[in-house]
Formats: structure tokens, C-alpha cells, sequence
């Protein structure tokens, strides 16, 4: 990501150069994205969501989950857009501060297992494998876009407008087509590999044509987004390559695009961040506690007693991640500098 800045020179000649900073506008969407993964977990990963009758029934009971779930299950596709949409750029290093990443979370939680059970725990040797033995079925995901994404690149470059488009209905065909509606074993729901090819796609895409996505309003991106958003509670369909979904969340990503770019240091010290809320609160050792705790206020409270001590421990879940995360950052740095640089070691 970058800014562009108009200077002058010396003798006065405008000229355009590139900041390297991250847009802000875009790094809103990637904070707004991780806070939408969280709150899916929160509500249909947590108390399952309604049946078409009850929906049908306007059971108000239940209404709430078909809600904010079709309000947030953009959340992972827009993730992933980001990274379609500016390219991965892989190197050793950014393999090697992934992969620490990683670790350092399912180390800590394994950490936490040792000090609540007062001795060594089992399953050190899992909490090490965090990308073969894993319930978080994005890492390993992202892992193997990341490893393609240099043949992805190089491929999207070298194609014409026009083959692009046709490599582009052709992951529809396959994805929404076979994948969705026929629930094919390529990819049945979006919990794989072949969805973050499919959006990475589809963010290039987006790039390459983002003079005449332009000329689009706003607010129509926005009237989009919701009225997706309606289609998709109404089917209660929340795969992730539904086509209405993958409208919600392309709608979504440009509502964000259209914003100015700008340049935060607060948005962005968050959004550097935010990968660490989904990598602890779902690891099995938290997320069990965590989904004990909703249920149990769900069903101990009144609707506003659960409301409220529902919203704390999802500001403070959020919270604590950054703060553990921006402790991860220097520990991992140091880490990878003492490491030989044929794994991508060394200081920057």
C-alpha cells in the first residue's frame, strides 16, 4: 500500500512521488473485517444459527443472530481482498515473521494450559505444528496462497484485460457453480485455499479496474452492500462463496476504496495488529472458555445483563490482542535477526 505526494523540486517542477505508508482508509476495512470475524465467532459459531422457520416466524429471539451475522460474514472475504487486491509480496522474511506470528500465539495459549493446570501440559509437539495440526483452518489457507502467490502474480501481469476477465468467470464457474450451489468437493462452503485464490482474483481484479469502478458512488457501493446483506439472512446461507456474500463483500471493500486516502499512525498501529485477535481468542484453549462464558451469560441473564457483559468481552478481546500482539512484535524481531538468513533471518 501506498500514498502519493505531490512535491516540487528545486526549480519548481511538480512531480509525484510514492510514500510508503498504508493507507488508513484501507487499514479501517482490515480492523473492520478482524472486528466482523469476531463477532461470527460470537454469535453463529457460538449459539448456531436460526432455522428458516423460526426466521419465518419472526421469533425475535433469534432474529438478532440472522442479523449480525449476515452483517458480518463479509469479514474473511474482505481479508483476503486486501491482499488480492495490493499482491502479496512473498519473501523469505515475511514467510519467516508469519510463521512467528503464528507460533507465538499457540505457544502462548499452550503457556496458559501449563500455568492453569500447575504442570506441564500435553501437546507441545501441536502447538508447534501451526500449520499441519491446527483447528484455525485460515492459517494453513493463507499459508498456501502465500507459497503461490508468486505464480499468481507473475500469471494476473501478464494477462490482457480481456483473458483476465475470462480466468475470472472461469473461478466463478467453478467456485460458485460446482463449489457453492452444488456443493462440490472443490470447494463446498469457502473454508479453503481455492477461496483465497478465487478472492485474491478477484481483488487483482478490482485494481486493475478500479478507474471505472470509480465512477461508481459511494453510496451505491454501500446501498449494495446492505441489500446483499438482506438476501443473505433471508436465504440463511453463509458460505463463504455464496454469491450474495462475495457481492456484500466486494461492495463492502469499495465503500472503503472510495474513501481518500489518508495516512492514521493510530488506525495503523491497530491494523498492524489485528491478525493476533483471530489467531488467540479461536485457538481451542480460549475459544472453549470464551464460548462457555457467552452461553452461560445467554442463559443466566436477562437481555440486557447479556447484551452488555456480552459487548465487554468483545471490546476486551480486541483490546488484549493488540496489546499482546505489539509485546509479539519486538520478541519475534529479535528472534528472526538471530536466525541464519537462508530461513529469511537477519536484521531488516
Amino acid at each position: 500500500q501506498h500514498l502519493w505526494l505531490r512535491v516540487c523540486d528545486r526549480r519548481g517542477v511538480l512531480k509525484k512521488i510514492v510514500m510508503k505508508q498504508r493507507n488508513s482508509a484501507i487499514e479501517m476495512l482490515r480492523i473492520l473485517s478482524m472486528m466482523m470475524v469476531l463477532m461470527v465467532h460470537f454469535v453463529g459459531a457460538t449459539f448456531g444459527l436460526p432455522t428458516r422457520e423460526q426466521l419465518y416466524a419472526l421469533d425475535s429471539g433469534v432474529l438478532w443472530k440472522d442479523v449480525l451475522e449476515s452483517l458480518s460474514i463479509v469479514g474473511v472475504n474482505c481479508f483476503v481482498l486486501i491482499s488480492g487486491y495490493y499482491g502479496i509480496k512473498a519473501t523469505r522474511r515475511r514467510l519467516l515473521d508469519f510463521t512467528l506470528w503464528c507460533l507465538f500465539a499457540s505457544l502462548l495459549a499452550y503457556a496458559c494450559r501449563c500455568v492453569e493446570a500447575g504442570c506441564l501440559a500435553d501437546g507441545f509437539v501441536g502447538a508447534l505444528l501451526v500449520y499441519s495440526k491446527t483447528d484455525l483452518w485460515f492459517v494453513p489457507a493463507y499459508l498456501a496462497l502465500f507459497l503461490l502467490s508468486p505464480l499468481l502474480n507473475a500469471g494476473l501481469e501478464r494477462l490482457d484485460g480481456r483473458r483476465l476477465h475470462l480466468m475470472l468467470l472461469a473461478l466463478i464457474f467453478i467456485n460458485v457453480y460446482l463449489g457453492w450451489f452444488h456443493k462440490g468437493g472443490i470447494n463446498p462452503t469457502g473454508y479453503n485455499v481455492m477461496q483465497m485464490v478465487f478472492l485474491y482474483v478477484i481483488g487483482h481484479c478490482l485494481h486493475r479496474n478500479l478507474p471505472l469502478l470509480q465512477a461508481f458512488p459511494l453510496w451505491g457501493y454501500l446501498c449494495v452492500y446492505l441489500l446483499s446483506t438482506v438476501a443473505i439472512g433471508l436465504a440463511l446461507d453463509f458460505a463463504y462463496n455464496n454469491p450474495f456474500v462475495l457481492l456484500s463483500a466486494v461492495a463492502l471493500f469499495m465503500v472503503f476504496v472510495k474513501i481518500p486516502a489518508f495516512s492514521s499512525p493510530a488506525v495503523n498501529w491497530v491494523s498492524v495488529s489485528v491478525f493476533m485477535v483471530y489467531l488467540l481468542h479461536k485457538t481451542p484453549y480460549f475459544w472453549i472458555k470464551l464460548r462457555n462464558s457467552l452461553i452461560g451469560f445467554y442463559e443466566d441473564y436477562d437481555t440486557f445483563g447479556f447484551l452488555w457483559r456480552s459487548l465487554a468481552i468483545y471490546v476486551a478481546i480486541f483490546v488484549v490482542c493488540i496489546l499482546v500482539d505489539k509485546v509479539r512484535m519486538p520478541v519475534c524481531r529479535w528472534i528472526a535477526s538471530q536466525l541464519p538468513s537462508a530461513v529469511g533471518g537477519g536484521r531488516k
